[in-house]
């Protein structure tokens, strides 16, 4: 078939696609005979130069108060790394303050150096085209090593919750007396979702509100949760797939008006792969909540470029 008759077909194809932000799916992209705005200008924005930072050395200030074993920790972490950056860019200052606020003011808060402050100047070591060699000079005042006091969790609207606060409580592996760990916070916050994710409330918020005891040095904690609506299943809707794959598929997936388990999602894609596309992924899916009717329509959009003979 000539280049001519396929014009007509292809467009009317991707009509039918749905997009978000007006933008085509990726997998769509590739059906099109020429190339869309989006990919022009993708092509004719140069890539910037690149450059690799290599941090070879780390040196702390003797006085900071922070242990030694949690400088070797940081050192070592650091100089096991390597970080891209536009070379177009004050990269060198980025950098350092990517490092002084992740690299090390994170590590020292997982330590219970909650209101450490930290700053981080980079120096070129060497430089030898687009690899950088630098030394790390990180000052820090590291503060009080606060320990978790009171920790709970409650509604933020005086509603009942799913849970109750006890079994909330439980997701969050933070004890009271152990060092106030960011990352044991953020790890609960993170059971939390998943948990309230597979009741439906795909919403749920939960804001930690802290009290500091600076006599004890102690941190009290309370987790206020929104949970919001729960949604149940509305409309599962396959593109792409025939009807006998459709049947299958479905039975991994809730059934219509059971409630809307996110996390099942995942689990589809790992329990079908040898009955999906090769290259089919979770965006692929589109999911639309509707607050009215509490219900969500789950697309599966599977579908592939149309073939046509000669």
């Amino acid at each position: 078939m000539s280049a001519g008759r396929l014009l007509p077909i292809v467009p009317a194809f991707v009509m039918c696609i749905p997009s978000a932000f007006g933008q085509l799916p990726k997998r769509v992209e590739k059906c099109l005979l020429y190339p869309t705005l989006a990919q022009e200008i993708r092509e004719m924005q140069p890539l910037p130069p690149r450059v690799r930072v290599h941090p070879m050395r780390v040196e702390f200030d003797s006085k900071d108060g922070i242990p030694e074993s949690v400088r070797e920790e940081i050192s070592t972490e650091l100089r096991s790394q390597i970080f891209e950056r536009d070379a177009d860019t004050p990269y060198l200052n980025d950098l350092a303050d990517e490092i002084a606020e992740v690299g090390v003011r994170g590590a020292l808060q997982n330590r219970g150096y909650f209101r450490t402050t930290v700053r981080a100047k980079l120096t070129v070591l060497q430089s030898e085209g687009a690899d950088i060699s630098v030394a790390v000079i990180i000052g820090a005042e590291p503060g009080p090593q606060y320990r978790a006091g009171e920790i709970r969790v409650e509604s933020a609207d005086s509603s009942s919750l799913k849970f109750s606060p006890e079994v909330l409580r439980d997701l969050i592996p933070l004890r009271s007396g152990e060092l106030f760990d960011v990352v044991s916070v953020r790890t609960g916050l993170q059971n939390l979702t998943r948990a309230y994710g597979r009741e439906g409330y795909v919403d749920m918020t939960a804001e930690p509100d802290l009290q500091i005891d600076e006599a004890h040095e102690t941190i009290d904690m309370v987790l206020k949760i929104d949970q919001q609506t729960q949604y149940r299943v509305g409309n599962i809707e396959f593109l792409g797939v025939n009807t006998m794959t459709q049947e299958k598929l479905m039975e991994s997936l809730p059934k219509l008006g059971q409630v809307f388990d996110g996390t099942r999602l995942e689990e589809f894609f790992r329990a079908n792969r040898p009955l999906l596309p090769s290259d089919a992924s979770r965006e692929d899916v589109n999911v639309n909540r509707d607050p009215k009717s509490k219900t969500v329509a789950i697309l599966f959009d599977f579908r592939t470029c149309p073939t046509h003979s000669n």
